[in-house]
């Protein structure tokens, strides 16, 4: 089975300044008279609740947004439109609110962009002030018919004060019971529950969606195709297949642990031929190789359960295949349903802990992604079931957690030696030694020492050219990141020649829609941003949004990047209000991820305010911005400058003495880094002819 680290994201991870470089489908809000007003929404629900009740907030988010409508209901007109296979993403507040006396403008903001508003109900949740707010606050916006409730713990309208688990702002102003989903021992149980708010949320008849559940498990699925069309993938399909039909045959336990080596061999088979086979029968998107790891992936769920290692063992390496193609929401829920399964197969375990670390780091959730790595490296050095093979690979994936915490000597040390027993055991020139070179490379670049990062790059590519060939996935990746480096060391054309070269690979061997190609959009989309090609960037950037909500969501870091390029592009050809809402959608995210671009974003959102004349709005802005973005670029003096040239162009009119020291004073750091036809250089210029 290959080894592979955590996925690389390019400039859009953790870029140097001025790297904002993150678009193949238009991002869609929602446009839809709900409330008697015309709202844009961008969330199907909003899930309010008590931080003592996170675990069942978690179960609900994943369960809404994994739910795939039955094909009978797809197109239907529903609340928010034509309904589609999956319902819009959930808002769940991660953080609790700080100490203040009112709701976080960031909440007000997603409930106000949130369709529904789910209330887990508990005594917690009834006693949380914050519970209480947040539903006073959506009753507020006059959608009092669109709340929704799962009850946890506690008990409803209870004689006891203390075991009371509606919270009161449900019902105050006369408000009727709303809709209650019971999880509790004796209730509706957990999959009636969630298709009760589902079925609340589409709009639709819950025996109608519990029937078509039903049927959907009853369903017995069978492959038909020929060989023609699915030819080796189809026969490793087979052979999969084939094993997991055999569960007589697998319980006694010798024939179990054979069973499960076989079972390894057979899916990294089946896996090998998603990574390396001809890039136009690799696409992640072909129907064939999707059928066949969902088929798999319903027989792994649904089989198996007198072996549980066994089923462990197949379910996670199907969501590693999933993972590879870009499908990352269909990857990391599979790889957690396995993490979830007994059994005493310490081997087994250090395997699925390595694979949940990977799909905690592409979901960015690093401090849980150090804790599994780190539990994976005590495992596989148990003496009783060791897995000294996984060791490096671990190693490498710890590093890269620890590199996108800010870590980076810590990471230098664990991926280092991760390369040092790469290298004993293969010799320099193994592919695995190329993904630990690579991981070196991307730890260097985020922490700005860019002449060693570009020698890694270099040196796991020829790697990779020499012993896979110029088709292997992982080799755009790393002219991606060659062109990241070039991009910040000044030298543009080669980083546009380096991108332009990795987006077309990657279009040709991952399909259109994998993150790596959005990744890659926007690093090329931020170039023509930078020679204000607004009208070339803008398709590139809308896609790479649209792929990113999609596979990460709306909370994750690499969407913050896409959502301020695209803002500075729609700037950039007159679109002032779309611009200001995508800045604000990339500031909240930019502020709960503690982001590096929040100050580049809010000085963005001050030129927008002072330029439709809000200038106290602007300055209040750029107050927060300049000490944020002076701690967070501390080697690039033109960051602090712009913000200062900002401020001096809100200041021209109220206060031009003012305006024009500032002015006088950040003009010649901008003039130095940015000429007359890039977009710093043009502003610059044109905001000092027009100081009074």
């Amino acid at each position: 089975m290959r080894r592979h680290d955590r996925r690389s994201v390019g400039v859009a991870q953790n870029p140097a300044p001025g790297a904002e470089t993150v678009s193949a489908r238009r991002v869609v809000s929602w446009h839809r008279t709900l409330f008697d007003q015309e709202t844009t929404l961008r969330y199907s629900a909003f899930i309010s609740y008590s931080h003592a009740d996170e675990r069942w907030a978690r179960w609900l988010h994943s369960a809404i947004e994994t739910y795939r409508l039955p094909k009978r209901l797809i197109g239907r007109e529903g609340p928010f439109g034509p309904l589609s296979s999956r319902l819009p993403h959930v808002f769940r507040d991660r953080d609790e609110l700080a100490s203040s006396s009112d709701l976080a403008e960031e909440i007000r903001t997603a409930l106000a962009e949130s369709a529904n508003l789910i209330v887990i109900c508990s005594p917690a949740a009834a006693r949380s002030r914050w519970v209480n707010e947040e539903i006073r606050s959506f009753i507020a916006l006059g959608r009092a018919a669109h709340i929704f409730c799962l009850i946890v713990d506690g008990e409803p309208h209870a004689a006891d004060p203390a075991e009371e688990c509606f919270p009161p702002a449900l019902f105050e102003d006369g408000h009727l019971e709303p809709l209650a989903s019971d999880v509790r021992p004796g209730g509706d149980g957990k999959k009636a529950a969630r298709l009760k708010i589902l079925a609340g949320l589409l709009g639709v008849g819950f025996d109608e969606l519990r029937q078509r559940d039903a049927a959907r498990r009853q369903h017995q699925l069978t492959i038909i195709a020929a060989a023609s069309t699915l030819g080796l993938i189809f026969t490793a399909a087979l052979a999969v297949f084939a094993f997991l039909s055999r569960s007589e045959a697998i319980r006694e336990r010798d024939i179990a642990n054979r069973k499960t080596m076989t079972a390894e061999r057979t899916v990294s088979f089946v896996k090998s031929l998603f990574e390396v086979s001809d890039p136009s029968e690799a696409r992640g998107q072909t129907i064939t190789a999707r059928e066949i790891l969902d088929r798999g992936a319903r027989e792994i769920r649904t089989g198996l359960q007198n072996e549980p290692a066994v089923k462990a063992e197949l379910g996670t390496t199907l969501g590693e295949v999933y993972s590879e193609l870009g499908l990352y929401r269909e990857g990391d829920q599979l790889i957690r349903e396995m993490a979830g399964i007994r059994h005493n197969d310490t081997a087994t375990r250090t395997r699925q802990l390595l694979a949940l670390a990977d799909a905690q780091t592409r979901q960015a959730d690093y401090d849980a992604a150090i804790r599994s790595y780190n539990q994976a490296l005590r495992l596989a050095r148990d003496r009783r079931q060791p897995r000294q093979d996984l060791v490096p690979r671990i190693l490498v994936g710890l590093g890269g957690a620890l590199s996108a915490k800010g870590d980076y000597r810590g990471a230098e040390r664990s991926i280092d030696a991760g390369l040092r027993l790469d290298e004993a055991a293969f010799g320099p020139n193994h592919p695995d030694v190329a993904v630990d070179l690579e991981a070196r490379g991307l730890n260097l670049l985020f922490a700005g020492d860019l002449g060693p990062s570009r020698r890694y790059f270099e040196r796991a590519v020829a790697i990779r050219l020499r012993t896979q060939g110029d088709r292997h996935p992982r080799v755009p990746e790393d002219f991606g990141n060659l062109g990241t480096v070039a991009y910040l060391q000044g030298n543009v054309e080669l980083a546009e020649a380096d991108y332009r070269r990795a987006l077309d690979s990657y279009r040709l061997m991952l399909g259109p829609e994998h993150p790596e190609v959005a990744t890659t959009e926007n690093n090329l989309a931020r170039i023509m941003i930078e020679r204000q090609g607004f009208r070339e960037a803008l398709p590139l950037l809308e896609h790479a949004v649209a792929v990113n909500m999609r596979e990460k969501g709306p909370d994750h870091d690499d969407i913050i990047f896409p959502l301020s390029n695209l803002a500075i592009a729609e700037r950039g050809v007159g679109a002032f209000g779309k611009a200001e809402q995508l800045l604000r959608r990339a500031a909240r995210t930019a502020r709960l991820r503690q982001h590096r671009n929040l100050g580049p974003i809010l000085t963005e959102l001050a030129d927008l305010r002072c330029r439709s004349k809000d200038e106290s709005g602007g300055l209040k802005l750029l107050d927060e911005a300049r000490p944020i973005t002076a701690k967070d670029y501390p080697g690039d003096p033109w960051r602090v400058a712009w913000v200062d040239n900002t401020r001096a162009y809100c200041l021209a009119h109220t206060n031009p003495d003012e305006a024009r020291r500032l002015n006088a004073a950040s003009f010649p750091v901008l003039n130095a880094k940015w000429g007359p036809d890039t977009l710093y250089g043009a502003m610059a210029r044109s905001r000092q002819k027009s100081l009074p």
